[in-house]
């Protein structure tokens, strides 16, 4: 089937403000705006685990240095930091660090299969479910592979790494909601977006001049201290909303009437092959 580029556009819209849509989106927007708080718990007790490995040295210790030297005007910093992100040793705040990508994902996943079920006035719960473990299990493993063959491809020729990008837009999709493998997932998608290739490389140029346009307008608001909070708000939409337009764009190519058939996902095996 050919993907439209319009249908795409205006479906994609219409399944973001359905209540799956917005929960979604509400799902996306609690983590990322609580991600500033782990990376400065993590910054936080990194330096503080810094100056324990260089002499058994505190903070507390470096403030009475500073003021010692003259240097008062630093004592702010030394502050900020020791009330920076949460009271948790540095191996968890480690761990937290850790966990943020792995969190990511499962947001994604459960969000194409909320977003592919289209039902606009109720939440999808037995389609999100269904097998929910093994398809994120595979989908972080996929992902995995397809981006270090993206990463390899941009590092020894740049077209290549920006194609394969584009090639392998429907590996997640192809995982939760058609049932593949990890390796058939990246045959499929590949042969999927080849088929429509222009349309699709329309797409991932609207998404990303759209996530360029928005996270430029909301840096340029002057909200003062919730300007960081606005702006991860801002990107947040364009994150959500580039979901929903791979997931019309997928349901199109695979034969939904204009990219809205309901897509539940198959009962497939939960294991790691094709």
């Amino acid at each position: 089937m050919t993907v439209s580029v319009g249908d795409t556009l205006e479906d994609s819209v219409r399944r973001l403000v359905t209540v799956p849509g917005l929960l979604v989106l509400g799902a996306f927007l609690v983590f990322r705006l609580t991600n500033p708080v782990v990376y400065n718990t993590f910054f936080a007790r990194a330096v503080e685990f810094a100056l324990s490995e260089a002499g058994g040295y505190t903070l507390q210790d470096v403030r009475f240095e500073l003021i010692e030297r003259g240097y008062d005007f630093l004592l702010p910093l030394v502050d900020a930091i020791d009330q920076t992100g949460m009271d948790v040793s540095f191996p968890v705040a480690i761990a937290l660090l850790a966990m943020l990508p792995f969190v990511a994902e499962f947001l994604h996943v459960v969000g194409v299969r909320a977003l592919a079920a289209n039902r606009p006035n109720t939440v999808p719960v037995d389609e999100i479910t269904s097998g929910l473990a093994g398809a994120y299990v595979k989908s972080l493993v996929a992902n995995f592979v397809a981006v270090v063959l993206i990463v390899l491809g941009t590092l020894f020729f740049l077209i290549p790494g920006i194609a394969l990008t584009v090639l392998f837009f429907f590996v997640r999709h192809r995982i939760v909601l058609a049932g593949d493998g990890v390796f058939e997932a990246l045959s499929q998608s590949y042969a999927l977006v080849k088929e429509n290739a222009v349309p699709m490389v329309v797409l991932g140029v609207v998404f990303w001049l759209t996530w360029f346009l928005t996270v430029f307008i909301a840096g340029m608001v002057p909200l003062g201290d919730l300007s960081g909070a606005f702006s991860r708000t801002a990107s947040t939409v364009v994150i959500v909303f580039g979901v929903s337009l791979l997931t019309s764009a997928y349901l199109q190519a695979t034969g939904g009437a204009g990219g809205q058939a309901s897509a539940a996902p198959a009962g497939q095996s939960d294991g790691l092959g094709a």
